[in-house]
């Protein structure tokens, strides 16, 4: 449950740094440039409320989001794919196989799957 709350956390976290960086940058644009038919000038409220600041906060809010949902995966020697075998102190064996040159012995076809 604490796993899905950060994964929100950081969701909406790169949607509104996205859009807060994509209106800057809008409007930062709109105010160097300010040519009526291109961007729209900074002085009239309606293009800074709706035309380039606000499109640019959304495409790069939606950016944002994408990169909040990007995770971290932790690179480890031996992969433990279930509990008792991390209790056991061991590895548990893939059912598809081993990766050449894996540390694990691979599970014979005779073996059990659960260890006693």
């Amino acid at each position: 449950m604490g796993r899905r709350h950060g994964r929100r956390r950081r969701q909406l976290g790169g949607l509104f740094a996205g859009a807060a960086i994509g209106w800057l940058v809008g409007f930062g644009l709109e105010y160097a440039v300010g040519v009526r038919d291109i961007t729209g000038t900074s002085s009239n409220v309606f293009s800074v409320a709706f035309g380039l600041p606000l499109a640019l906060a959304i495409a790069i809010g939606l950016f944002g989001l994408m990169l909040g949902t990007v995770r971290e995966v932790d690179v480890v020697d031996a992969p433990v794919r279930m509990g008792r075998f991390r209790r056991l102190g061991r590895a548990a064996a893939s059912e598809r196989g081993q990766l050449p040159g894996s540390a694990v012995p691979p599970r014979s076809p005779d073996q059990p799957t659960v260890p006693r």
